[in-house]
Parts: structure tokens; C-alpha cells; sequence
């Protein structure tokens, strides 16, 4: 299963979450600081929503359901 989050993809499955840049290209060329700062914390905020979601399927996984929002008991 895999989301994607604009400059990287989620993946998890039985081995767990991960990662993986979408491109080798992150950013574009900056010329001056407020770019880079921008390009960085764009990055910055799509690594967090990443990070969100990893630990989601992570505890998806962790309940022991084969469908989100199941309980494993049922």
C-alpha cells in the first residue's frame, strides 16, 4: 500500500512503513535565502505529514485488523 505525499511516497506493508523521495529533483534552483528557506520547509512539512502517516499505518498494522478501522476481535 502506498500514499503519496507530494514529494514522497508511503509505503507499508508486513515488513512495515518507509519512505521514498518521489524524484531525485526536491527543489528547484534558489537564488536568494527566502527560497531556500521556503524550498527547505516545504520539504520540512511534507517529511511531518509523512511521519503522520507512517505512524498511522503503524498502528493500523499494530491492531492486528485487515481492514482500517475493524477491530481485530470481530
Amino acid at each position: 500500500m502506498t500514499g503519496i505525499l507530494d514529494k514522497f511516497h508511503v509505503e507499508h506493508g508486513v515488513n512495515g512503513a518507509r519512505v521514498h523521495a518521489r524524484s531525485q529533483l526536491l527543489t528547484a534552483y534558489c537564488t536568494d535565502e527566502r527560497e531556500v528557506d521556503g524550498a527547505i520547509q516545504l520539504l520540512k512539512d511534507d517529511l511531518d505529514a509523512c511521519a503522520r502517516e507512517m505512524k498511522r499505518l503503524i498502528e493500523v498494522n499494530n491492531r492486528g485488523a485487515l481492514f482500517e478501522g475493524w477491530t481485530a476481535g470481530v
